[in-house]
């Protein structure tokens, strides 16, 4: 009876130390793993804020769309809605312009996960531009 004992407590022993090699295994494998960001990362809408520029737009919504293979961006501010124009896209990074008040701002951002990071352009200046993305998470 003793050695079936014995024997019971070596077998329970071993399946926890397999047991638990495999928890870390998958612990060091979620680490490790290495997220490529694409164009497709840039489709979703992006809560935004710009550094010094007026209060209206200051802050707002970045919506990226993507139909029949081509990339859309409307910018919802409190006032009303941008549309992007000239819209280009490189791996997660994307190009457009708006137009406000007559005058024309290059506006170009880098997807890096749910993080957005970039600059606006004008003959006022360059602006730093920051987002999280809200949808789709």
């Amino acid at each position: 009876m003793k050695s079936v004992t014995k024997k019971l407590q070596v077998v329970l022993v071993a399946v926890m130390l397999l047991s638990a090699s495999g928890i870390m295994a998958n612990n060091s494998y979620e680490k490790n793993t290495i997220h490529i960001n694409t164009a497709d990362d840039l489709v979703g809408a992006w809560n935004y804020t710009v550094e010094e520029v007026d209060y209206q737009y200051r802050t707002g919504v970045l919506l990226i769309t993507k139909e029949a293979g081509k990339y859309n961006v409307q910018v919802q501010l409190s006032a009303g809605n941008l549309t992007g124009e000239e819209v280009d896209v490189k791996g997660n990074k994307i190009f457009f312009s708006v137009n406000i008040e007559g005058q024309k701002i290059s506006v170009s951002l880098e997807a890096q996960g749910d993080k957005l990071k970039g600059e606006s352009s004008s003959y006022d200046g360059t602006y730093k531009i920051e987002g999280t993305k809200i949808m789709p998470e």
